[in-house]
């Protein structure tokens, strides 16, 4: 007994704790969560920084606000912003710098839609400074779609110029509309005071009806810009559809090269990249209607050369799960992580309730070399009813057109212990009910406080047909406005609306002995299966635990092992352990 106590201590020294994980919703009275991103503060305050838009019950009109957010998910402030004489600012990214907040979106100025950048105190919600863009003309209608911030060198003198880089696009039409004759993209280069550096549009030669040229994503590799979004392209059939783009420029907005495509036989879009400095490799992030399932396409950031033999398409019993994010694992350099939303979902609850949800997060990890599954992957179940009516509503249509806002990101506390992963998603509880913010922070299991079920896709090779898009220098002008601020009220709750707010407590037990060399024993109340994992995630064996809750592991090689547990909840814990 002495003994088995001492390997229980000792096992709690290896404990992965999960205890920093929370799950909660957010709503305000008669509003409309909508549009949901984030991006984590990097001023030493491990806070977090939620932008969206708030919308009244008949999605016609709303604002945009800001929420910061501590680690423990609970709100620090809360703010609304709109543009006084200039109507409908609405935003649709965010990056921090610091203690500063920039955000890009679109004001209307005299009945056109403007894209601005607004500069906001991250303590406080104060605005600093504000501009609108007309890109090209005052004629046009534009809307920023993604910011980020780049200290990359503007003007070749081999010193970095810091400041933000802006995708979106312009067109004609004041709402969004693919038989408009002119969507044309643009990236916009600013310096830190937001005034501008060059601009450049993106544009085909295709001439038909339909016009999907669009930018919804900018990574900044080692010696330029990769663009994701679309482009209009002629498939096999010399029939119009939108195309993934795959673009390149340097950091003084020169074309360096393109590798658009065709796969499917609909829309085709990219929506984000991860750019792997080691190998100079561009893993970009893409959806497909013909397969209702996400992809990634594999670059050569240098010569744009496609990586055949990691370039996938992933397929499954369940249609339409498509991508937004893809970033770095937190489990090994060899892996990526990408987070989506599932279009629609039917589960029976734990009370036993029939329950649908659109929008349900789902989190996919998986090898660079191969595009393989890396240990357990889930979808998170929530119930939600997408309101209509918006032209940026993510299921007017199969899959969003266009708009792919950053709902995940890793991320790591100032001291640098501990390695998480934030999400933002949506509840909606009936159709009478309002859209709730659902706010996440998961350990490297990626698995949610609440309900979940395991995510299970295989992987397709993909097949392109090239469409050249071309980019060169466009103009644009920037002017100054003003932003006008103010509190809100608003009700924080858990996911299941009984427990209290924070982190919610999900350890119940230990393993041991730790180190091991034959038999693993848990402690864990109600245990029903597990899956170990090596040290670089993938699984090396999984099963159902028997009346002793032990695990042979006297057929694993020495080193490092993480061991996850599910019990007869679908509450899951995750250890590491040592085989020696």
């Amino acid at each position: 007994m002495k003994t088995k106590l001492l390997f229980s201590t000792l096992a709690f020294l290896f404990t992965l704790c999960l205890s920093a994980q929370h799950q909660t919703n957010v709503g305000v009275n008669n509003e409309h969560y909508h549009d949901l991103n984030q991006d984590p503060l990097n001023d030493g305050s491990d806070d977090i920084m939620v932008a969206a838009n708030l919308f009244d019950a008949s999605m016609t009109t709303q604002v945009f606000t800001l929420k910061r957010v501590s680690q423990t998910g609970n709100v620090v402030w809360a703010r609304k912003y709109d543009g006084g004489a200039l109507p409908n600012a609405r935003v649709f990214d965010i990056v921090n710098r610091f203690d500063i907040t920039y955000v890009t979106g679109s004001v209307d100025v005299g009945g056109t839609k403007r894209t601005f950048i607004a500069e906001i105190e991250a303590n406080t919600g104060n605005v600093l400074n504000v501009q609108y863009y007309d890109i090209v003309s005052p004629n046009f209608n534009s809307r920023g779609l993604n910011i980020q911030y780049t200290e990359s060198d503007v003007d070749g003198d081999a010193i970095g110029d810091p400041g933000f880089v802006v995708g979106g696009f312009f067109s004609g039409c004041y709402n969004v509309d693919t038989n408009c004759a002119n969507n044309i993209g643009f990236v916009l280069r600013t310096d830190v005071n937001l005034n501008i550096l060059w601009s450049l549009e993106l544009d085909t030669s295709v001439s038909a009806t339909a016009d999907y040229d669009f930018i919804n994503g900018i990574t900044e590799t080692s010696d330029g810009f990769f663009i994701t979004g679309s482009a209009t392209g002629l498939n096999s059939s010399n029939q119009t559809q939108q195309a993934v783009l795959a673009h390149k420029v340097d950091f003084q907005g020169s074309w360096m090269w393109d590798q658009s495509y065709i796969f499917g036989n609909s829309r085709d879009v990219s929506v984000d990249a991860y750019f792997d400095a080691a190998d100079g490799r561009i893993y970009m992030l893409a959806n497909y209607s013909v397969s209702h399932f996400f992809g990634v396409t594999v670059f050569d950031n240098a010569t744009g050369n496609v990586d055949a033999a990691r370039s996938w398409y992933a397929n499954g019993n369940e249609y339409d799960k498509y991508a937004f994010n893809i970033m770095e694992s937190l489990v090994s350099p060899n892996n990526l992580v990408i987070t989506g939303y599932d279009r629609d979902e039917n589960w029976i609850d734990n009370a036993g309730v029939a329950q649908f949800g659109t929008s349900n997060i789902f989190v996919y990890e998986f090898e660079k070399a191969t595009g393989n599954a890396v240990g357990p992957n889930y979808q998170f179940l929530v119930p939600h009813v997408e309101p209509t009516g918006d032209e940026f509503n993510f299921w007017n249509g199969q899959m969003p057109l266009i708009y792919y806002p950053d709902m995940s990101f890793t991320g790591r506390n100032s001291t640098g212990s501990v390695n998480d992963y934030f999400h933002v998603g949506y509840r909606r509880n009936d159709s009478a009910d309002f859209t709730k913010a659902e706010l996440y922070k998961t350990g490297t299991d990626k698995r949610n406080v609440c309900e979940n079920a395991p995510l299970t896709i295989s992987h397709t090779p993909v097949n392109r047909l090239l469409v050249q898009v071309f980019s060169g220098s466009t103009p644009s002008n920037a002017t100054p406005f003003n932003l006008n601020v103010s509190g809100f009220n608003f009700t924080e709750n858990d996911c299941t609306g009984s427990l209290s707010n924070g982190d919610v407590q999900i350890n119940t037990g230990v393993i041991f002995p730790n180190p091991v060399s034959d038999v693993l024993y848990t402690t864990v109340q109600n245990a029903v299966s597990y899956t170990l994992m090596d040290s670089l995630g993938r699984v090396v064996a999984n099963g159902n635990f028997n009346s002793d809750k032990s695990i042979q592991v006297d057929q694993l090689t020495n080193g490092l092992y993480f061991l996850n547990i599910m019990d007869d909840n679908r509450q899951a814990q995750t250890f590491k352990f040592i085989k020696k």
